[in-house]
């Protein structure tokens, strides 16, 4: 019998042998005359080396040929591997582990082998979700966590593919594989430290911007009392106004969730309470109608659009209804692709003059508005006055 044996042995050595200096493989044919040995026997070496892992096989054509196995034992891939990684079997046992994984817990070989989870041995491991997870990996669920561990007072953030494992027996197994993302963490959290100072520094600015804003509309205000002459005292509030809408938009910045994009719908809404109740405007009497789609626009875009809204608004408030006539002013913003955007505001009001000409009017609003279309929005502006006043205004905003 153990002749038998050791024959076999030393023929088995014979077809690796050769093999080794055939890395194109061989057929049965081939090997049987290079080495003076029977079909039958070369084929039941070949199959013993291929269940063993030692011989591939692949079919050329008709015939079968036979070369050393190129696979790497399971031990040098575990060492192949960046990740931490970890074998166990079906009953939680501790198989294998590549050196990444021994180095970072302290452990050598000895320590694991044969060690069941929970082990004393790895207590950042042993935490009972783990084992909760495990049980239900073995039962062929893969899950993924995302674990943090100290060493050496430093914090490592891993991220964890627990794998349904089958052995070449057969039988079910796990393995832990331990990516180690602490770098692309902590980065992530720096990121998150920058935008959140960002946050308050753009927060800052807005709410100053605005008090400051405010403070210059006040002390405007103020020199108002004291102007006697009608259409001076007109336009100083006009440019008190003009200020008002400015820092609006700064509120609007400050209480928006990025502090760097205007929600046109909200904007217009706080515009049209502010410049109604500005103007002293009766709601009952003359109505504004109000919609936005998704609409946004950061802040050069945000600042020139609000100063248009606010002097076509004052403007059909002021002029589109005089002697107590009643009416509606509708303004409606809608997006198009590449953030194209499109703002109407139309009154069913008194109309401009007959010979209206947007281009030469001595209107100081009126010139203002064309000069903010086309000179900071560099978009365009037209107007249809019959049956009232309608203005459109086309231009791309910045996102």
């Amino acid at each position: 019998m153990q002749r038998d044996i050791d024959e076999s042995k030393r023929e088995l050595a014979r077809v690796k042998e050769l093999l080794k200096d055939e890395p194109r493989g061989l057929s049965i044919t081939d090997i049987s005359k290079r080495l003076i040995m029977n079909r039958n026997s070369v084929s039941k070496y070949l199959n013993m080396l291929l269940v063993s892992g030692h011989v591939d096989m692949r079919t050329i054509g008709v015939a079968k040929v036979y070369f050393l196995s190129q696979r790497v034992p399971i031990s040098a891939m575990l060492d192949f591997s960046s990740d931490l990684i970890l074998i166990l079997d079906g009953r939680v046992r501790m198989l294998q582990a590549n050196d990444n994984f021994l180095d970072f817990f302290g452990l050598n070989h000895d320590d694991i082998a044969g060690e069941s989870l929970p082990s004393p041995y790895l207590p950042e491991i042993s935490t009972g979700g783990v084992v909760s997870v495990l049980k239900e990996v073995l039962r062929g669920t893969q899950m993924t966590r995302d674990v943090a561990l100290e060493k050496k007072g430093s914090l490592h953030y891993f991220s964890v593919k627990f794998l349904p494992t089958v052995f070449d027996d057969g039988k079910p197994g796990a393995t832990v594989v331990m990516e180690d993302v602490t770098d692309v963490r902590n980065a992530e959290m720096d990121l998150k430290a920058a935008l959140r100072d960002r946050d308050l520094l753009l927060n800052e600015i807005h709410m100053r911007v605005r008090n400051n804003l405010q403070l210059i509309s006040s002390i405007i205000n103020l020199q108002a009392t004291e102007i006697s002459d009608k259409k001076a005292r007109t336009l100083v509030r006009e440019t008190q106004q003009r200020i008002e809408s400015l820092a609006l938009v700064h509120q609007t910045l400050q209480d928006s969730p990025d502090h760097a994009h205007i929600r046109v719908q909200e904007y217009l809404e706080s515009a049209v309470s502010e410049i109604s109740a500005f103007l002293e405007v009766d709601g009952g009497r003359i109505r504004v109608i109000v919609h936005s789609d998704e609409a946004i626009m950061g802040l050069d875009s945000g600042i020139a659009f609000g100063l248009v809204v606010n002097e076509l608004l004052s403007n059909a408030l002021i002029h589109a209804f005089p002697e107590g006539r009643r009416g509606t002013v509708s303004i409606r913003v809608q997006r198009a692709e590449d953030n194209e955007i499109s703002l109407v505001v139309r009154d069913d009001g008194i109309g401009l003059p007959a010979g209206f000409d947007l281009a030469s009017t001595d209107s100081l609003g009126l010139t203002l508005v064309r000069a903010l279309v086309e000179e900071q929005l560099r978009g365009t502006i037209s107007l249809d006055s019959n049956g009232g006043t309608e203005f459109y205004v086309n231009f791309r905003a910045e996102e």
